[in-house]
């Protein structure tokens, strides 16, 4: 399937210090806020308490009833409506971590008497949440190293580090809008990050065999020239990926529940930017660095040769 009855001539690579700009003050807006006002963190690294309750009453004043449980339980308390269908409420209560959880159950009595249920209880140590943070880090960390060493084996040196420059660019850009916005980070959205960094690494990959297959066909023209037509080649193909992918995270954001959402919006905010920086970072960052040092790589010398 094609989007185009012919190949594109858009000169992609003249528009790259634009978009180096665009992500540099980007990323140092968010760097700022990241500094500033930290990652909001879920239960899953902090350690806490999460409780779903079913509430059969018309009228909940959820302000009054926060302010109440943070005074009777002397502790961190967060309540959201998640929802609401006539008089059944479903209550989603966070907390700091809950030892007992008879004190729980005994303030919903005084204040719900037998109008509610406690549906589920999820508890997470202090020490649990620790390590948790520690292997999402190592996670990410060791993804971004294998996939530097696997395009490196693969292709280049300079391609690996186009590629890691792209990826690096993502996760940030998304912490950064996470930070800005003061979205919650948890276990979800680390397999929301390493899922985008595999599918913008796909789309990376694409690009650049296109490359080094335009780069021995073409012998005599100049690469700038053929990292552009590469990059047009590929996109009706990067439109397509993009867009069917975009649809499936759109229809989990509308469609699969408050819990799902967070996960999803990272996707959505991913693909996005995974798509972007493919094109307008990867590809560019990897000619600026060969130009720089005027090397190509073995397999274009030995063809050359």
């Amino acid at each position: 399937m094609k989007l185009f009855n012919q190949t594109p001539r858009i000169p992609f690579l003249n528009f790259y210090k634009y978009a180096f700009c665009i992500s540099t003050i980007f990323i140092t807006i968010g760097i700022i806020f990241i500094f500033i006002k930290g990652i909001e963190t879920s239960i899953d690294f902090t350690g806490g308490t999460i409780v779903n309750v079913k509430v059969n009453q018309d009228d909940i004043d959820i302000a009054q009833l926060r302010v109440k449980a943070t005074n009777d339980l002397e502790s961190n308390i967060s309540i959201v409506l998640a929802q609401s269908v006539d008089s059944n409420k479903s209550l989603i209560i966070t907390m700091d971590f809950l030892n007992d959880e008879k004190i729980l159950d005994q303030f919903l009595a005084d204040v719900f008497g037998t109008e509610y249920e406690i549906i589920q209880v999820e508890s997470i140590g202090p020490k649990l949440g620790d390590e948790l943070r520690v292997n999402a880090r190592n996670a990410i960390l060791a993804s971004l190293l294998l996939i530097g060493l696997y395009i490196t084996i693969r292709f280049d040196r300079f391609y690996a580090l186009g590629s890691l420059v792209a990826l690096l660019h993502d996760v940030i850009v998304i912490l950064s809008i996470f930070s800005i916005f003061k979205f919650e980070i948890s276990v979800a959205i680390i397999a929301a990050f390493l899922t985008i960094v595999g599918y913008s690494l796909n789309d990376t990959i694409v690009i650049y065999d296109r490359i080094r297959e335009n780069i021995l066909k073409y012998i005599d023209k100049d690469k700038y020239d053929i990292i552009n037509q590469s990059l047009n080649e590929t996109l009706s193909r990067t439109i397509i990926t993009s867009l069917t992918t975009l649809l499936v995270v759109l229809s989990l954001y509308f469609f699969g529940g408050d819990i799902l959402k967070p996960f999803a919006l990272a996707l959505l905010i991913g693909i996005i930017i995974g798509t972007y920086s493919s094109i307008f970072i990867a590809s560019p960052i990897m000619f600026l660095f060969e130009k720089k040092f005027n090397i190509i790589s073995d397999q274009e010398s030995n063809y050359v040769n």
